[in-house]
């Protein structure tokens, strides 16, 4: 097998700057060995202070010229150091459940494309109603379905007197459908009329109690499909993002008016 040589590791290459030593070699040698002299001369005891002065020098030496495993001592001094400032613990925080008034939150899209919705959908079940037939085939089998499904079915006796035991229609009106319309909506824009998304808005009380927490859609509308008393609420209007300012507005909730709500913000430029 041919023998490939392994690449130098390039990256932490220095320059020899003095004779045969770096620069930063050379520093850790100016720094050490005259510090070493000088604790020579100062230290009164004669053998420690000889002692003191090589363990000194021996330092300067060992951080410029002992590498282990490939790095300066300085770099595993350093990492020592950091090792025991570093935690030894870590604690697993469990996403705890959302807020009880995050949890109702509805997000409106359009609202031309929620009324027209709501029309198509009535229309639908209006004429599902008018279309839906029972198969005389069927009979006992849609009466139990219905019976299961809604118990107040209304018996009807066949022309003839027949007793509705045996060959009675049952006859059943389907309930119509249900369709909830929100109580209101509205939208939120700046000076210059631009729907702003990801709007807050706090309904309160008089008493300055929170009721609703709202937030605008892409299309910066906001709706709630919970009802309110008719009365006058705070609205208390916040940007997360602190690019808008908002006045606190008192407004008016009737039910009977379902007029959308208009909402701008109060920035000069």
């Amino acid at each position: 097998m041919d023998q490939h040589p392994i690449p130098r590791q390039i990256t932490t290459f220095e320059f020899k700057l003095i004779g045969f030593m770096t620069l930063r070699q050379f520093l850790y040698l100016v720094i050490f060995i005259p510090l070493g002299f000088i604790v020579f001369k100062i230290f009164p005891i004669p053998i420690i202070n000889i002692f003191l002065g090589l363990i000194l020098v021996l330092v300067g030496f060992s951080l410029a010229f002992v590498p282990i495993n490939d790095r300066p001592l300085e770099v595993w001094i350093r990492n020592f150091i950091k090792r025991l400032n570093s935690p030894t613990q870590y604690f697993f925080h469990k996403n705890n459940p959302p807020i009880r008034i995050f949890q109702n939150l509805y997000f409106a899209g359009d609202p031309h494309l929620v009324t027209t919705h709501i029309d198509s959908q009535e229309k639908l079940a209006k004429y599902m109603t008018k279309s839906r037939t029972i198969n005389r085939g069927d009979v006992r089998k849609q009466a139990i379905q219905n019976i299961m499904k809604n118990p107040t079915v209304i018996v009807k006796p066949q022309s003839g007197g027949q007793p509705a035991g045996r060959s009675a229609a049952l006859s059943f009106s389907p309930p119509a459908a249900e369709v909830k319309e929100p109580f209101f909506t509205g939208t939120v824009k700046n000076n210059k009329k631009i729907p702003l998304p990801g709007i807050l808005i706090y309904v309160k009380d008089t008493n300055n109690q929170p009721l609703r927490l709202l937030k605008t859609n892409p299309h910066g509308v906001f709706a709630t499909y919970s009802s309110l008393a008719d009365g006058e609420y705070m609205f208390e209007i916040k940007d997360p993002k602190g690019s808008y300012f908002f006045d606190t507005i008192k407004i008016k909730i009737d039910s009977s008016d379902k007029k959308p709500l208009e909402l701008f913000s109060k920035e000069i430029l």
